[in-house]
């Protein structure tokens, strides 16, 4: 039988860099309210849960078809939570004691590339793996990095830095759209990198992490370009 898929949307209220992120409008829907949407379209999941220390966040995802079954607490909604945190809370409150073989889907709030084809693909690969995640190719060799020494800059590989980009080792990154993973593996293991893992490798258009006010507006036109495409 195969295993049961929840959604995990961790959606804090604090953000410094953009107030009220995970909320902030777009194109006339809240960044949060486009995500939801895009995991009830998938239809993979059996709920979707959205933990959030914000009464205004818990409206948005309760009207919009999400379960917000505790208001996380403030320890695990400042700037030195860490994920890990969030979805252990989550475990411990919600799915600790229900006995059925589950997968937790950690959806970012502000993902809202990651579409209902993305989401099936990545369960999809997850029967053989414990672990599945979204990946992007740094755009130019790390090697080739500079760092600034005694005032001065400097290439932090010199040897490297004069090889060939060719022969050069190709690095990736995690994009910050999602993770994916077996519950009882994280249970067993406690880190997303002590278990097996598989990826989807995305292109330059298909995500973009929204941090800060630059990637808001490189999201918005790449959503353009997108809708324009269809």
């Amino acid at each position: 039988m195969s295993n049961k898929t929840i959604c995990l949307i961790p959606a804090r209220g604090g953000s410094k860099r953009i107030k009220n992120k995970n909320i902030k409008n777009f194109y006339g829907q809240p960044l949060l309210q486009r995500v939801i949407i895009n995991a009830k379209n998938s239809k993979k999941f059996k709920e979707i849960y959205v933990s959030t220390d914000s009464t205004k966040i818990k409206k948005i995802a309760i009207d919009n078809g999400a379960k917000v079954p505790f208001i996380r607490s403030k320890k695990l909604s400042n700037d030195h939570a860490t994920i890990k945190d969030v979805i252990n809370d989550f475990i411990k409150k919600v799915i600790i004691n229900k006995k059925e073989k589950i997968n937790i889907f950690v959806l970012y709030p502000t993902s809202i590339f990651v579409d209902k084809n993305m989401i099936r693909k990545s369960i999809n690969m997850l029967q053989k793996v414990e672990y599945v995640t979204a990946v992007k190719k740094f755009p130019h060799p790390i090697e080739r990095a500079l760092e600034f020494k005694n005032k001065n800059l400097r290439p932090i590989n010199l040897k490297k830095k004069k090889m060939r980009t060719q022969d050069l080792k190709t690095y990736y990154y995690n994009s910050g759209q999602f993770d994916l993973f077996k519950l009882d593996a994280w249970i067993k293991k406690k880190i997303y990198y002590n278990l097996k893992v598989n990826f989807l490798l995305l292109n330059e258009l298909e995500s973009v992490d929204i941090d800060n006010i630059q990637d808001f507006k490189l999201a918005s036109k790449l959503f353009l370009f997108k809708k324009k495409s269809n």
